[in-house]
């Protein structure tokens, strides 16, 4: 296995928020000082796909390793608040609004994605990532259908030297793990239906739980590329 590529793994799990030492064990094969020396020095050509919120927290990430080098960024809203920091950062990489032309027209600068990008973009971006032979870091959940999870699985293993790594967070915790050893000793068994509900606020996804009508409207944002 390529230092490269057992840096990628690592790289991609340290983006996902979860403790170094359980990754390891979880997803990659330690590296060693030398690998990680190495890698430092060969630094991975990185293309940040959704470069706000969530994006933003992902590129921070990646940043603080010292080992990626951002050649791209794409977004749908460049020049907006939430994608100026990312921008500024990263002046002289070279900026998309639309991930089918970065692939199309860039795809010689980077050897990895980092997509943060809404739910019901992931699999194309991941799919047309893996085509190219581009690793990716791809944000949960992986996709949206059975079918779509074929189908990357598939093309991943059609293409065997790309990493990939959807971003865990808490599902990577052991209280998942204890779930599925319940599982496995017939604990927990015949189960029919799951019902799952919430109703409070959640980190950024604030809302007013007393509304009795919609909110009013909001500004049309002026910086987004709709045709993407």
């Amino acid at each position: 296995m390529t230092t490269r590529r057992r840096f990628l793994q690592t790289l991609g799990a340290s983006a996902a928020g979860i403790a170094l030492g359980g990754v390891q064990n979880m997803f990659a094969t330690p590296m060693t000082s030398k690998e990680w020396g190495s890698a430092r020095k060969d630094k991975v050509r990185i293309a940040y796909i959704g470069i706000g919120n969530r994006g933003e927290q992902n590129i921070d990430e990646f940043a603080r390793t010292g080992m990626v080098e951002v050649t791209a960024l794409c977004d749908i809203d460049m020049g907006a608040p939430h994608t100026l920091k990312a921008m500024n950062m990263y002046p002289d990489a070279k900026r998309y609004t639309d991930f089918r032309d970065l692939f199309e027209k860039g795809a010689a600068d980077f050897d990895a994605v980092c997509a943060s990008v809404p739910d019901h973009m992931h699999f194309p971006i991941a799919m047309l990532a893996m085509a190219n032979g581009k690793h990716i870091y791809l944000e949960k959940p992986m996709c949206r259908t059975f079918h779509e999870a074929e189908l990357m699985m598939e093309m991943a293993r059609r293409h065997p030297g790309v990493v990939t790594q959807v971003g865990n967070q808490g599902h990577s915790e052991g209280n998942y793990f204890q779930f599925k050893a319940w599982k496995d000793a017939g604990i927990i068994k015949d189960v029919t239906a799951i019902t799952a509900h919430m109703n409070n606020s959640r980190r950024w996804h604030g809302y007013d739980d007393k509304m009795i009508q919609m909110p009013g409207g909001e500004p049309m944002p002026g910086d987004i590329d709709w045709d993407a």
